[in-house]
């Protein structure tokens, strides 16, 4: 499952403790004087990032953006930001290396298996709309070390399709992802998930890595954009198929749109994007609908006259949940959380319960998150579905795990539950950010603009509150 810090095609960088994410980070222990000029140094850092390439600094911890650059720093002997500041403006291998600090890949063959069953189907069900000598077009972007758009040639072989009958195209921000992509040579940490038997097919052992067979690696064309930049791909596409996976969760908003005006560029009409876990309700509010798959986190562009949230919520909400007096609306999600958690009504109403400090939790309880993530992370949504809800049996008032619930919630496509635990979240902490967000994108889908306009300005006191 891809939460809000994992796979990494684009901004795969360690996650940052939230409160490192929320609270900034402190000076380097390098840089003993001039404390409050490195700080602001490192603001004029991150400005930077997000002007360049759309970053959103939360999204990875603005604690471990300062580490990086104090280290790039270090390597070119500059000791003051500014300065470096400057070298990243003219040194363009200076802002390459950097950008490949930032951008640590981890993913692997096949993540998220039913996103290939589908790509299967789609495929079946356009060959023969696909005319004569006309090749099906198709994009991987983030395309990190090349897993994924190798996945996707192995699918669309195993459809049938012969090379000539298709094409791929495979781009990332990181030329040291791409050139490694290029190699074709992997790791066992590479082949996860239940569906191993490509590997003895596909592959050749090596020394303790696996070559992949030169007649499909030469299937994807891989090259380095910027996918940030307006018109990007201009001379590429359109495509049938987008796979766009967990780049959107790392961008600012401004980034965010013209991801979504490029990706509208290059989607031929009636194409599919499939898309990261937790950025379904990001497409769904740039006027995309999700496909009825489970698990396969694609969707499509809305035809004209269709509310893409209709789709969404039309089979999900509780019954008569619109039709409910003013006065049962007022309580129903408090009492409907309180039922899913079994937790007594009027404690879940009207406890007040205390903010947990993450970093006082004892270590066995930061494990059991970390263990949580990276299952969920690997698309064992039912099985860290289950052991979230153990984990929180024991730790009520843990809100990274109501918030994970959450997501997890989200992934499985049951969007009440999902909006059930965020508000659990809340509770804890009425300024997480993550939370807010997704919970201002489920009322907007819901049409609850109130409420979504509530939330949109809890966000922005939320940022005041931690700036």
């Amino acid at each position: 499952m891809t939460l809000p810090y994992y796979e990494g095609t684009f901004f795969n960088a360690c996650h940052a403790e939230p409160d490192d994410v929320r609270h900034g980070s402190a000076a380097s222990n390098h840089f003993p004087a001039g404390i409050a000029a490195h700080e602001a140094g490192m603001l004029n850092a991150e400005e930077l990032l997000s002007k360049k390439i759309g970053l959103e600094p939360e999204s990875i911890g603005r604690k471990r953006i300062a580490d990086i650059v104090n280290t790039r720093m270090e390597l070119s002997r500059i000791d003051d930001v500014n300065k470096y500041l400057q070298k990243l403006e003219t040194d363009p291998a200076e802002f390459e290396g950097l950008i490949e600090d930032l951008t640590v890949s981890e993913t692997w063959f096949f993540r998220d298996i039913e996103s290939y069953n589908y790509l299967k189907k789609y495929v079946d069900e356009i060959k023969s709309q696909v005319p004569e000598k006309k090749m099906l077009k198709i994009l991987s972007i983030p395309c990190s070390t090349g897993e994924e758009p190798y996945s996707i040639a192995i699918t669309l072989l195993e459809t049938g399709l012969l090379p000539e009958h298709f094409e791929i195209d495979a781009i990332d921000i990181n030329t040291k992802a791409i050139r490694k992509a290029k190699l074709a040579l992997y790791g066992k940490g590479a082949f996860r998930g239940e569906k191993r038997d490509y590997r003895d097919k596909y592959f050749t052992y090596l020394k303790k890595e696996f070559l992949l067979d030169p007649a499909i690696a030469g299937l994807v064309n891989f090259s380095r954009d910027n996918f940030m930049e307006p018109h990007a791909l201009w001379k590429h596409g359109p495509y049938h198929v987008i796979f766009c996976k967990n780049l959107l969760i790392y961008l600012n908003d401004d980034a965010r749109k013209k991801v979504f005006d490029n990706i509208n560029n290059l989607l031929l009409p009636n194409g599919i994007v499939f898309t990261g876990h937790a950025e379904i309700m990001s497409f769904l509010q740039f006027g995309f609908s999700p496909i009825k798959h489970s698990r396969s986190f694609a969707c499509r562009k809305a035809e004209a006259g269709e509310d893409p949230s209709s789709l969404l919520y039309g089979r999900l909400n509780p019954p008569g949940y619109l039709q409910r007096d003013e006065k049962l609306k007022k309580s129903f999600y408090k009492r409907e959380e309180a039922k899913s958690s079994n937790i007594n009504v009027d404690t879940a109403i009207h406890k007040i319960v205390p903010e947990v400090n993450l970093k006082k939790q004892k270590s066995d309880d930061k494990l059991s998150i970390s263990m949580i993530r990276k299952l969920a992370d690997g698309g064992s949504l039912d099985e860290a579905l289950s052991m979230c809800e153990q984990f929180l049996k024991k730790h009520k008032q843990n809100k990274e795990a109501y918030y994970l619930m959450g997501l997890i919630n989200l992934a499985l496509n049951v969007f009440d539950k999902a909006e059930a635990f965020f508000q659990k979240t809340l509770y804890l902490d009425p300024y997480h950010y993550e939370a807010l967000m997704h919970m201002q994108l489920l009322y907007e889908k819901k049409g609850d603009r109130t409420k979504a306009s509530a939330m949109k300005g809890r966000i922005q006191r939320s940022k005041e509150n931690n700036e």
